[in-house]
């Protein structure tokens, strides 16, 4: 007797939609280490400047100074947008996490129910057995 389970194309749809939520935070997570990424990057290269002007102080212009502070006041604001870009992305990482959670414990609910459904199964092909074995018992008792 084969063991087929009336749920299993729910099952596996439930299993596609958890893969597609895998993918789906895969997917920002790599969009969020490449923002990270750019972020550091500004970070250091704004070091660098300050280290640059800081090394150049007595030996440069007022005017060149001026346009330093100027460049790094504009690589400050690239800085916060990135950092805002990052927070969002952040965000959306946490989102598509609680999506995913939500889509593997519905299809640890499907695999659940077939489990059980097919120890269920299990069981009643052993109480056939049992039946049978003693039908067959009976009858050698009784034609003896």
């Amino acid at each position: 007797m084969n063991f087929n389970f009336k749920l299993e194309k729910v099952l596996n749809y439930k299993r596609t939609i958890e893969d597609l939520k895998k993918n789906q935070y895969g997917v920002v997570q790599q969009r969020l280490n490449s923002e990270e990424s750019k972020l550091d990057d500004f970070n250091r290269y704004k070091k660098n400047l300050l280290d640059e002007k800081n090394s150049t102080a007595t030996k440069t212009k007022v005017g060149n100074l001026a346009m330093y502070s100027t460049y790094i006041e504009d690589v400050n604001t690239r800085i916060k947008e990135q950092a805002e870009v990052v927070t969002e992305i952040q965000k959306e990482l946490e989102e598509k996490k609680e999506e995913m959670i939500t889509a593997v414990q519905e299809k640890k609910i499907f695999e659940k129910l077939k489990e059980n459904e097919y120890e269920k199964h299990l069981y009643e092909i052993k109480k056939r057995e049992e039946k049978q074995n003693d039908a067959i018992i009976s009858y050698k008792v009784s034609t003896q």
